[in-house]
């Protein structure tokens, strides 16, 4: 078990002159750091060598002292709580960082959108192309444009599947290079539907902001609302209540059984399952009835507050959601069984989509995805926040060393079983547990803070600062469908065309519908579009040569 203090020491020799702590957060667990830009470089060849995680880089607009770099480095599944955040201060003349792209592959897309955030240039970044801005505003980057031109040479063709709808959350787009129908290589476009989320956030107070960030995903609406108060609280030295430590507990598990509900149904669809669809979705809305009956609401709960919750719940409810989840527990548990047995499902998703764990590891992978690769990571146990430390819950991680689309819908239909016990634990907390929902607020003071949660996809980063009114100055958000869309290059290379969407549905991204695909042959001017139907059949070349 690595010692925090002794990496502290490491890195004072690595970055001395320039060390400087200018904070200490959870218990001095969480140890910001300015340093000099010129010791970025070296700061993370130790940490990544001592197997921590690079969570975020992101930056922050300072006014007149110009703009602070900040690198997130988690050490918590290593040492409980533990991390470092090296912060370092540019001018607006010379915003220019090394890009540690070289070192590891996590870091392209937080380089890429901090480049555009705030024009921070990565000297040595690979592929400075927008990430959600479109690649030709305002003026086109030639990095990597010429190998992924819509071409077909012979069996070897660029086929763009999209594009998205823009009625929904995010988007996506994929190009992927196929020879014959197996994936060669990937390049992958987010952004079509950015909303500014993260500005909007710095223009409205922070009690407005909890419905905002909120509406950042509808699924996983409850760990971002607590995910942001959490940091908030941290700000402000606000301690909530262990009945509201239990309430939200209870409430984030119900959202992640119900997110993995859903996705559960989703992954049967794509394999062409449609009866897991309709098994998975009917558990599913006993589920939701649960959080009506807990919330007033079926989707988005917006019960979280800053200082505690917003709804307190009674003994009758507290003996209707009992019964429920015992219900849907027994349900949950038949469905596991077809689901690991069923042909179809082990057809589909055996050996398909392998992410080893060097990969997940250096591709950034969190949650579930993370998990079925071996890595041991969760947030509710390295960094234990509401009720999830042993003196409240006691449950245990789900891990599979299966690290295919198998092992991740394993992982996530155990983690339903978990999750039903950790909230039928914290149901017979609040029969004994009294107190107030919600504690005083004072104020916001000057400050800021890193909070996180173990939402349904995975590792959910906020960091929030306030300049000590009551709109926070910067409030920066790392999702975790971020890094698992990411890594997914390394899970669809070497696979066929027509295991493609079970491969990206299986890291549950946060996409919008797609039901088609546009081919382009640049050389005869020809393109076809293709149902979703025709695409899962993989009818893609023949569709091309009509």
């Amino acid at each position: 078990m690595i010692k925090l203090n002794e990496v502290l020491s490491e890195l004072e020799k690595i970055l001395s002159p320039n060390f400087k702590i200018v904070k200490l957060d959870m218990n001095g667990r969480h140890v910001y750091i300015e340093t000099s830009v010129d010791k970025l470089i070296d700061a993370a060849k130790y940490l990544l060598s001592i197997d921590g995680r690079l969570i975020h880089i992101t930056a922050s607009d300072e006014g007149y002292k110009g703009l602070k770099l900040i690198h997130v480095y988690g050490l918590d599944h290593l040492c409980i709580n533990s991390h470092i955040i090296l912060q370092t201060y540019l001018s607006r003349e010379h915003a220019v960082a090394p890009s540690i792209s070289k070192i590891t592959y996590q870091v392209l897309w937080a380089e890429r959108e901090t480049m555009e955030l705030l024009g921070i240039k990565f000297d040595g970044h690979p592929d400075p192309r927008h990430i959600f801005l479109p690649h030709e505003w305002p003026d086109p980057v030639e990095s990597k444009a010429e190998e992924w031109k819509p071409v077909k040479v012979g069996k070897k063709c660029v086929l763009p599947i999209g594009p998205y709808h823009p009625a929904m959350i995010e988007g996506g787009y994929f190009k992927v290079k196929v020879d014959g129908e197996e994936v060669i290589d990937v390049d992958i476009k987010v952004g079509f539907n950015h909303r500014g989320i993260m500005k909007l956030a710095e223009r409205r107070s922070f009690w407005k902001d909890i419905f905002l960030v909120s509406r950042v995903c509808g699924i996983c609406n409850t760990p971002h609302a607590l995910t942001f108060t959490m940091a908030v609280e941290a700000i402000a030295n606000i301690t909530p209540s262990d009945r509201a430590q239990y309430i939200r507990t209870l409430l984030a598990e119900l959202n992640r059984i119900h997110s993995h509900l859903l996705w559960l149904g989703v992954a049967g669809e794509l394999i062409g399952f449609k009866t897991l669809l309709m098994w998975a979705w009917k558990i599913r809305e006993n589920v939701q009835d649960c959080t009506e009956l807990l919330t007033g609401n079926r989707v988005h709960m917006d019960a979280i507050t800053i200082s505690g919750v917003r709804r307190d719940i009674n003994d009758q409810q507290i003996r209707k959601a009992r019964e429920k989840l015992k219900d849907v527990k027994k349900e949950v548990e038949k469905l596991a069984e077809i689901v690991v047995s069923h042909g179809i499902v082990r057809a589909r998703t055996e050996d398909i989509g392998i992410l080893s764990l060097h990969d997940a590891k250096d591709g950034g992978a969190v949650g579930p995805t993370a998990r079925a690769s071996g890595w041991k990571m969760d947030v509710r146990k390295d960094n234990p926040y509401a009720a999830y430390s042993e003196e409240y819950t006691t449950w245990d991680i789900i891990v599979d060393e299966g690290k295919d689309v198998f092992a991740r819908t394993i992982v996530r239909v155990k983690e339903i079983l978990v999750s039903i016990d950790i909230c039928l634990q914290c149901l017979d907390a609040l029969k004994r547990i009294s107190g107030p929902i919600k504690v005083e607020v004072k104020g916001f003071p000057e400050g800021e803070a890193i909070r996180k949660t173990e939402a349904p996809r995975g590792e959910l980063l906020y960091y929030v600062a306030s300049n000590g009114s009551n709109i926070p100055k910067t409030v920066r958000i790392r999702t975790p469908s971020y890094r698992n869309i990411s890594a997914l290059i390394f899970m669809l290379k070497g696979y066929s065309l027509a295991d493609a969407p079970i491969i990206i549905g299986s890291v549950d991204p946060c996409f919008s519908c797609t039901d088609r695909v546009i081919i382009v042959d640049d050389k005869r001017g020809k393109k076809a579009i293709l149902s979703y139907n025709e695409f899962m059949k993989g009818l893609a070349l023949k569709k091309l040569e009509v």
